[in-house]
């Protein structure tokens, strides 16, 4: 049975903690609390932000998703800018972040579409997505779904590749990977094979390598005796494999390394294939900004490259290094009997620049009145 006290903890940093995904922003604000509401900080715990929202999530291109609740009972969701300012209404039921000019945003009906930065519909609200992060639009061009078959529309709304595949992936350097019944493979913004289908499961490139997946099996799960996941390794963008099919997990490659899984436990490679850091971890974050979080015992440290140890393992929850600055947490059982969660901000010397204590009660997101 899992440790509560854990679960509720990671679910919290999860939030607290998480780092943009579609770039760095300037001058980086934090997500903030205070009594159950949320805003943003500084890297010292500054609030520039105050702490008013039901939710928030990252900065992505200068603006913040934040939530509200409505009238009607139901979170609802706007954009603020770095001041704090609502610069875009909340009145959607749910949203993406900004890419390129554009976020994709749920309407009535459970129909998404896509609006700009004053908050108007450029394309409107008519398409179906299960993980909006992926409908994002990247290299000019969005994945979306449409009557049970997903293509990629330009922004203008036109499909430019249409809704012929079973599922399709965002553009990264210049390729998609997508899915033709069973079958994974890769396509130019054309909309033309250039690695015809043939995985049973694949990421995007990065780096000039994609993690493709041989021997998965859908519709099967973790409890089924007869559940496959299959290898993983890597292929080139010729559709060759240049990292044999032999891991049970790999990641993306971030500054010239990748996760990867043998037997439960986490080590790196490079593009050769050659292991660097040795697989002895429970578990590895990419590394970023010259490091790389690491799991040893149900706590968190960071590596170099080298598979040293950087900042020991002494964290519950630990976040990417992002211009040297790191979200980090801890959690423990104060005398009164309290859940108390730690969490703060660390430098690469694994000194803390700002940090706070709080009971795990205070974490609670108040909900819509009803």
């Amino acid at each position: 049975m899992p440790d509560i006290r854990r679960v509720l903890c990671a679910a919290f940093l999860t939030v607290l903690l998480s780092l943009p995904l579609l770039g760095q922003e300037k001058e980086r604000l934090f997500i903030h609390w205070k009594s159950g509401l949320w805003g943003f900080a500084d890297a010292s715990g500054k609030a520039v932000i105050k702490p008013q929202f039901q939710f928030v999530k990252e900065f992505s291109e200068g603006l913040a998703r934040v939530a509200v609740c409505s009238k009607d009972g139901l979170w609802r969701w706007g954009f603020v800018d770095r001041t704090g300012a609502v610069v875009i209404k909340p009145n959607f039921l749910d949203t993406s972040d900004f890419s390129e000019g554009f976020a994709a945003v749920e309407g009535e009906y459970e129909k998404w579409g896509f609006i700009d930065r004053t908050g108007s519909y450029i394309i409107p609200p008519k398409f179906v997505f299960y993980v909006p992060s992926l409908n994002r639009f990247s290299e000019g061009l969005a994945a979306v779904r449409f009557k049970d078959k997903s293509g990629y529309i330009d922004k203008t709304g036109e499909f430019v590749i249409k809704p012929e595949f079973d599922f399709a992936s965002p553009f990264a350097e210049g390729l998609a990977d997508v899915q033709v019944g069973d079958k994974w493979g890769f396509i130019n913004n054309k909309g033309d094979f250039v690695i015809n289908p043939q995985f049973d499961r694949a990421d995007e490139f990065s780096e000039g390598l994609a993690g493709v997946n041989i021997g998965y099996v859908y519709a099967l799960n973790d409890q089924d005796p007869k559940f496959r996941k299959g290898k993983w390794g890597y292929i080139d963008k010729s559709g060759d494999i240049v990292i044999p099919v032999r891991y049970d997990f790999v990641n993306s490659f971030s500054e010239g390394l990748a996760v990867v899984a043998v037997d439960g436990k986490y080590g790196f490679i490079d593009k050769s294939g050659k292991v660097v850091v040795d697989t002895r971890f429970d578990y590895a974050e990419p590394f970023s900004d010259g490091l790389a979080a690491v799991e040893i015992d149900d706590k968190w440290g960071y590596i170099d490259k080298s598979g040293q140890i950087s900042i020991a393992p002494q964290f519950r929850d630990a976040s990417s290094f992002i211009a040297g600055i790191a979200s980090v947490g801890l959690g423990h059982i104060d005398k009164a009997g309290n859940y108390v969660v730690a969490a703060g901000r660390i430098n690469k010397a694994g000194k803390y620049v700002w940090r706070t204590d709080e009971k795990q009660r205070a974490f609670e997101t108040k909900p819509c009145p009803r």
